[in-house]
């Protein structure tokens, strides 16, 4: 018996809640078996019963279930006839007439194992025939063409008192297999509204869905055992789960009435942008979760299908942004190979600024992480990535590169003092730098920049209005990625005994043609 989906709640990291129910059949006699078995998360798998009836208990096993084949080689072809009038030919041209009597076979772990043996009553006795010997099988009468083979099949059963009219079973659990990916389409009009679509792509590799209500969720899910399976499901990786398992913690409300994992959030509106075939529900928050809701969804398992969400404006505003990466210290770089110093040199070539449209979330919804197609008055500008972005928030879409906006950047060695300071029966020097980036607008309208430059040491001053301050190493590279540079030396323990990571800022407005001079300078300590 198949158990249908009748609600899936999908989250983008393949997870999958569903809640599989049907009615209760009076005549199944508070016996429901099910010809499947789940591989839930453990923890998370809850069988139920609803309308006046009790589950008393579900139970997993294997059956030894008989079945109807076709028989498609010679050995079946011969079991499906045994009893039958036969002339058999061996690969030596012998033919042997008689009756097929059997093949032998041998139960092995609750299977039978196939025998290598025909028997044959022959008008001389009895006579065993090798199966690989045989060539051609000839049989008299009536062929049958369908064999009875005993396989070992997984079983749910659920037992069931009480019920009636109304009465149901089902089960609920959280899989892997089926996830949902966002992605966004931006048109924007040059004057500072941006016409958003959110589609949503489902991936179905778990199970069939049919007319299923399906739940997309925006926010990050906890599943605190997501890499153990549930003993229901009869997998051999259960049996290490008593050594694998780390410190209890629960999750309260991992399967609370309200069908959501998760824990509180945003409120959300009417987003009703409605697919040709799909009911598309209304977003609304559940916890730190946002859901989107789609009813009468058909797919099944290896299917793919995309969906409208959502339709809805952004007020934007063309922003240029310029990092400047920060060096690594000229004498690490003095005793680098020729190899490393050309891979550095690319590294650190003339930054670019970008292009970044700044968005500021006003719908009901928040957005969230995905690929993020743009448009301009309907002709494709760019591709970029949408950040997660709550109600209310801004957040930047990184576009192209502002080739018009013309940049140079340098730093140089201004100072140095000898054994400046003294630690640990050593001497370090200071060393004193200054650098300049300048910017010019080739654009025919002005431009809003905002500069960064990162250096190693400690920011000593900043001109042209920047700001400046000291950064904290452990958050240093939060949301960014390392430079490939930062691993080819070992930092000694006193370069964070005296320098630190600094980071130097400035807002800039250029109108058209013009230009601008930005001035810092810092230093650090060498032993």
């Amino acid at each position: 018996m198949k158990l249908p989906v009748r609600e899936v709640t999908v989250f983008k990291d393949g997870h999958a809640y569903l809640l599989r129910e049907m009615p209760l059949d009076p005549k199944a006699g508070g016996r429901v078996v099910l010809d499947e078995l789940p591989i839930p998360v453990l923890g998370t798998f809850w069988p139920y019963a609803s309308g006046g009836a009790r589950l008393v208990s579900a139970k997993a096993g294997r059956e030894t279930v008989a079945e109807d084949l076709p028989a498609v080689d010679l050995r079946q072809l011969a079991r499906a006839n045994l009893g039958k009038d036969v002339v058999i030919v061996d690969v030596n041209q012998e033919r042997i007439e008689g009756k097929l009597l059997a093949m032998p076979t041998r139960s092995r772990d609750g299977t039978a194992a196939e025998g290598e043996l025909l028997l044959v009553s022959t008008s001389s006795g009895t006579r065993a025939v090798p199966m690989m010997l045989v060539r051609d099988l000839e049989v008299r009468g009536d062929l049958q063409t369908t064999v009875r083979v005993e396989q070992l099949r997984e079983r749910l059963t659920l037992e069931v008192q009480g019920g009636g009219e109304g009465a149901s079973v089902g089960v609920m659990y959280v899989q892997r297999g089926l996830r949902w990916i966002p992605s966004y389409r931006l048109d924007i009009d040059g004057a500072g509204k941006a016409s958003v679509q959110l589609q949503a792509s489902l991936v179905n590799d778990l199970i069939d869905l049919d007319r299923a209500t399906v739940h997309l969720v925006i926010g990050v899910p906890k599943f605190e055992f997501e890499g153990l399976v549930d003993p229901i499901s009869l997998q051999q990786e259960v049996a290490a789960v008593s050594v694998r398992l780390p410190s209890f913690s629960v999750n309260s409300n991992l399967l609370s009435n309200s069908l959501m994992t998760q824990s509180a959030g945003y409120v959300g509106g009417d987003q009703g942008a409605q697919a040709p075939d799909t009911n598309v529900g209304s977003g609304e928050s559940n916890e730190d979760l946002f859901v989107f809701t789609l009813r009468d969804i058909t797919l099944k398992k290896g299917e793919r299908l995309a969906v409208p969400i959502s339709t809805f404006e952004l007020a934007y505003r063309d922003v240029y942004t310029l990092d400047v990466p920060f060096a690594p210290p000229m004498e690490i770089r003095q005793g680098l190979q020729s190899d490393r110093m050309l891979e550095l040199a690319r590294q650190l070539a003339a930054p670019k600024a970008m292009h970044v449209l700044r968005l500021k979330n006003l719908s009901t919804a928040p957005l969230t992480t995905a690929p993020a197609l743009v448009l301009s008055k309907g002709r494709a500008l760019a591709q970029g990535r949408m950040r997660y972005t709550p109600i209310g928030a801004e957040t930047d879409l990184e576009i192209n590169t502002a080739i018009e906006i013309h940049v140079e950047s340098e730093e140089h060695e201004t100072g140095r003092v000898a054994n400046a300071r003294f630690f640990d029966n050593n001497q370090y020097g200071h060393i004193e730098l200054a650098g300049k980036i300048v910017l010019h607008n080739r654009k025919r309208s002005a431009v809003e920049i905002e500069v960064s430059r990162r250096v190693l040491g400690i920011a000593d001053a900043v001109e042209q209005a920047g700001s400046m301050q000291q950064l904290d190493l452990a958050n240093l590279w939060s949301g960014e990625v390392r430079p490939g540079w930062w691993a080819w030396w070992s930092w000694p323990y006193w370069w964070f005994r005296f320098n630190g990571f600094a980071e130097f800022r400035w807002n800039v407005k250029l109108e058209p043609g013009a230009s601008t001079t930005l001035d810092s300078s810092w230093h650090y300590f060498w032993r």
